[in-house]
């Protein structure tokens, strides 16, 4: 059964964000529902609000975040009811040519849930990264969910989904630039 939470939603370009009931349908094959316990404010959402990403309003904002797993939908294996998981931009689709590769990252078919949240009017909402986590609960696709130690507290737990690989992303991508460009 659908349910009711509070979300903040951007309606369109740099127009205020508003806290807004959500309608968070259950998880479809390969979906889970994950009742969100802490989400960081990344810069990545002001953009959103800003038209910066695209311009699929309304965004239902939030992407750095851990919670947990309260339904599942069929077929999902990897994550159960009660799991302390953070949730990552994108499910890789393991099958690919990267993946067979052991590249990951530059997966060629990567996942998000299919199933839409809306507004309470019923209008779709467009989840940020796919995840859209200022809510209470959020629809997710499973493989979107990495288990971690439920004694890490949330709110350290949620950086690992972003702010923490882009720190590093950054840096070792910094490092090797550097590195690359002097000279011997």
């Amino acid at each position: 059964m659908p349910q009711e939470v509070r979300g903040v939603v951007a309606h369109g370009k740099g127009k205020p964000v508003s806290l807004e009931t959500i309608v968070v349908p259950d998880p479809g094959p390969g979906e889970a529902v994950v009742r969100v316990q802490a989400c960081g404010v990344c810069h990545t959402d002001l953009h959103y609000r800003e038209g910066g990403i695209n311009d699929e309003f309304p965004f239902l904002l939030g992407h750095e975040a851990a919670g947990v797993v309260e339904t599942v939908g069929e077929g999902v294996a990897e994550v159960a009811p009660g799991d302390f998981v953070i949730l990552n931009w994108r499910a890789v689709d393991g099958t690919c040519r990267a993946c067979r590769r052991g590249e990951p990252w530059y997966c060629f078919s990567t996942h998000n849930a299919e199933r839409r949240m809306t507004l309470a009017s019923g209008e779709e909402l467009t989840p940020a990264l796919g995840i859209g986590a200022f809510v209470e609960k959020t629809l997710v696709h499973a493989g979107q969910c990495t288990k971690v130690n439920p004694a890490v507290k949330p709110e350290v737990a949620g950086l690992l989904g972003c702010g923490v690989m882009a720190g590093i992303g950054a840096r070792s991508t910094r490092a090797g630039s550097a590195a690359a460009t002097r000279s011997p």
